[in-house]
């Protein structure tokens, strides 16, 4: 009965009128991370994160889509705990380079969440999956690809690591986006 109550609260688009997308599988948490991880390090960052939601109880299965759902809202809560980092770095004394790469990963995390608000608060509970939902996911590993590349130059940064675990993070929702079938 907790589990049914956490997905009611924490996914209201599962439960109105029934509603459920079409076609989408229900797995336990173990078989939805094994299924979407090709690593340990994936498959222990995937059970990390449903479990935050989910009873990881084999016996417990859940819709897929609702897997995708919190993975997403994790990537975009990792994030803004970066923009957060970045910001407060800008308003301290950096070098001319610095200043810029931080500037510029902003706005490339900016474009990130946007993608990935899309998937979390669109294309997910309106069961819209596809060529759309795909293109959502890769927009956004390619922004925060794009400041790696722009860290990568620097002799050392904070950010780096913040960053590597976004990407992560975002590798994760793709994954279980991919368990809908249709991406």
């Amino acid at each position: 009965m907790k589990t049914i109550v956490v997905i009611l609260f924490s996914f209201p688009f599962l439960c109105a009128a029934g509603q459920h997308c079409p076609g989408v599988p229900s797995l336990a948490v173990d078989a939805a991370c094994r299924e979407a991880c090709g690593t340990r390090l994936m498959y222990d960052m995937c059970m990390d994160t449903l479990r935050e939601g989910f009873d990881p109880d084999p016996s417990h299965s859940a819709e897929v889509t609702a897997y995708a759902l919190l993975a997403a809202r994790r990537a975009r809560k990792s994030y803004a705990a970066t923009v957060d980092a970045a910001s407060e770095l800008l308003s301290g004394p950096l070098g001319g380079g610095e200043r810029a790469a931080y500037e510029a990963c902003v706005q490339e995390y900016i474009y990130a969440d946007l993608s990935m608000d899309h998937v979390a608060n669109d294309m997910l509970p309106l069961c819209r999956f596809g060529a759309d939902l795909a293109k959502e996911y890769m927009d956004g590993l390619m922004d925060l690809e794009s400041c790696r590349d722009r860290l990568m130059r620097l002799a050392a940064s904070p950010i780096y690591t913040m960053n590597l675990v976004d990407r992560n993070k975002e590798l994760l929702a793709y994954s279980l986006g991919q368990l809908l079938g249709t991406i």
